[in-house]
């Protein structure tokens, strides 16, 4: 009877997060929030579509020592236990890491640390009661879409879209500009002709040539 007791305590898995085996959980709080709308929301329109649902969030108190007082045969004692798992947990909130939680009934994945209070006191002796919450991270997956050619495509002819040379535009532009110059010059000319033609007639009439 005593062989099957101890085969059900070693099939027993520790509380970790990110690897790291604690002695027991005091206490766990799951939290799963919401935020509702303060605006009226019109009549026919789902509601549920306003409601934004905020990351689950815990909040443990986890409890080492350096003999493990449920896990022992799988530590043993050890001196420095409780300060190596409190340098580890600080290495975790500087590195801004996302763990992954076990608890003894749940498996948080992609949790990001936002709080960790270690406590020393005369009563815990060499042992730490450390409270750590954590949020989790929703994590989403790019994707990529391929557009049809067609659609990057333009007007009857369905030549493509989006393209310009300004050195054609400049050049037009200098054409267009010489023309009306052309223009305005050839127009002087015929003025000017005009009005000779308009003295000479008059000084012929009046038979000064």
């Amino acid at each position: 009877m005593q062989g099957g007791d101890e085969v059900a305590k070693r099939k027993l898995k520790p509380v970790t997060i990110a690897g790291i085996e604690f002695d027991a959980l005091l206490d766990t709080t799951k939290t799963l929030s919401a935020t509702i709308p303060t605006y009226p929301v019109e009549e026919g329109f789902p509601v549920s579509d306003t409601i934004i649902l905020e990351p689950l969030s815990i909040q443990m108190t986890l409890y080492i020592s350096n003999t493990p007082v449920t896990w022992l045969y799988r530590h043993g004692s050890s001196m420095d236990r409780v300060n190596r798992i409190c340098e580890q947990l600080e290495n975790l909130w500087l590195e801004k890491k996302l763990v992954k939680i076990v608890t003894t009934d749940t498996i948080y994945q992609n949790m990001g640390i936002t709080n960790i209070t270690i406590k020393k006191s005369k009563e815990l002796g060499y042992a730490r009661e450390v409270s750590l919450q954590a949020q989790k991270v929703r994590i989403t997956k790019r994707q990529t879409v391929t557009i049809p050619t067609y659609l990057l495509k333009s007007g009857k002819t369905q030549t493509n879209a989006g393209t310009a040379s300004t050195s054609t535009t400049s050049y037009k532009s200098n054409v267009t500009h010489n023309i009306e110059n052309t223009s305005k010059k050839n127009s002087v000319k015929s003025d000017a002709k005009k009005k000779q033609s308009i003295l000479y007639g008059v000084a012929s009439g009046l038979k000064l040539i």
